[in-house]
């Protein structure tokens, strides 16, 4: 029994270590201000990529570093969005939606406690 339970823990774990880089979906949503659709991340691809090591030029770190970092008040939502901005993932205009800042945040916070 324990065999069984410890090489189906290993499978997991190596599996889980060979999966590619998360493909980021993309939502779409309608600006009522001025009818244009902006193609933009969802936040919790967002914040998988920045764990992932995507926005490392932007100086974000990846892995056990990002969870550290924002753990430290290093990563910050608002910086995370500056730096899908910079890398054409996002639009500049959500720089100030709180309520998607508000949403990776969330997904931040939920990384940081596993």
């Amino acid at each position: 029994m324990k065999f069984f339970i410890s090489s189906s823990l290993a499978v997991l774990l190596i599996s889980a270590a060979t999966v590619p880089t998360v493909k980021a979906e993309i939502a779409a949503f309608t600006n009522t201000a001025n009818n244009a659709t902006i193609s933009q991340l969802k936040p919790f691809n967002l914040v998988h990529m920045a764990y992932q090591g995507y926005f490392r030029s932007q100086g974000i770190p990846g892995y056990g570093a990002f969870l550290s970092a924002y753990r430290m008040g290093r990563i910050t939502p608002k910086k995370l969005v500056q730096s899908a901005v910079e890398r054409n993932k996002l639009s500049a205009q959500v720089l100030n939606n709180k309520r998607y800042l508000r949403a990776v945040e969330a997904q931040l916070f939920s990384l940081s406690k596993r």
